[in-house]
């Protein structure tokens, strides 16, 4: 996996209501939060371990335990607990998700291509290197996975990532939704995510409506008590 950069986020807090009403965000996150959907959702499983909700978790703890007498010889159980991502040019992102790669290595024997090196349905084994090469179309996802929205535009993202052009009509819309009377009454705090955030983001995203209030509020709060601690320390 590539490594990871730091994505800032301008969040704008309803103190009141003890939320994060929306973030002032840039092309990274935006990009970031469209590339997700262009994953397996193979590769959210292992992330979500215990957390998981619904009985997807069973399908990816079936097949981990399944005996490979059960399976086909041309299967691999890796290629189905680690599904890969085929990217033809990358994604250029400065934020991944662990454990999720993009590979352009695939192996051939006879009419079956597959990511991993193991044996064809003929009981030959595929080692016959191919490319895989993403055909440049607006009507291809995967040929500018991670160059979704324009740069130098700022971005709405709700609580609920909802993401929209930041203007002032949406935040007046969102201000009359939550009865706020001015956007003074909001308070300013710029965070940076990196893989810690960015793997309680997925979490939050598939468990709950409130996903930055979630994963930054609470963080914030304890910033600010430790904060205050040590200022009363020194005080006293």
């Amino acid at each position: 996996m590539a490594g990871v950069t730091k994505v800032s986020l301008k969040l704008m807090i309803d103190t009141e209501r003890r939320r994060v009403l929306y973030a002032e965000a840039g092309k990274d996150f935006v990009d970031f939060l469209f590339y997700i959907l262009a994953l397996p959702i193979g590769t959210f499983i292992p992330l979500l371990n215990q957390e998981m909700v619904g009985s997807l978790g069973n399908i990816y703890d079936s097949i981990a335990n399944v005996s490979t007498t059960y399976l086909r010889p041309n299967v691999n159980k890796e290629s189905l607990l680690k599904p890969m991502a085929y990217f033809s040019g990358g994604t250029g992102l400065p934020l991944h998700l662990p454990n999720v790669e993009s590979s352009r290595k695939l192996y051939r024997c006879c009419q079956q291509v597959s990511e991993f090196n193991t044996n064809c349905a003929c009981g030959r084994a595929m080692f016959e290197e191919t490319i895989y090469v993403g055909t440049p179309s607006a009507n291809n996802p995967y040929s500018s996975v991670g160059n979704y929205v324009k740069g130098k535009v700022t971005y709405m993202v709700t609580d609920d990532l909802a993401v929209k052009p930041l203007s002032t009509d949406s935040i007046l819309t969102l201000l009359n939704k939550f009865n706020i009377k001015e956007i003074g009454a909001l308070e300013e705090k710029v965070v940076d995510l990196g893989m810690d955030e960015v793997v309680k983001l997925l979490k939050a995203s598939l468990l709950t409506k409130s996903i930055l209030t979630d994963v930054f509020l609470s963080v914030l709060k304890e910033e600010v008590d430790f904060s205050k601690k040590g200022k009363e320390e020194d005080d006293w």
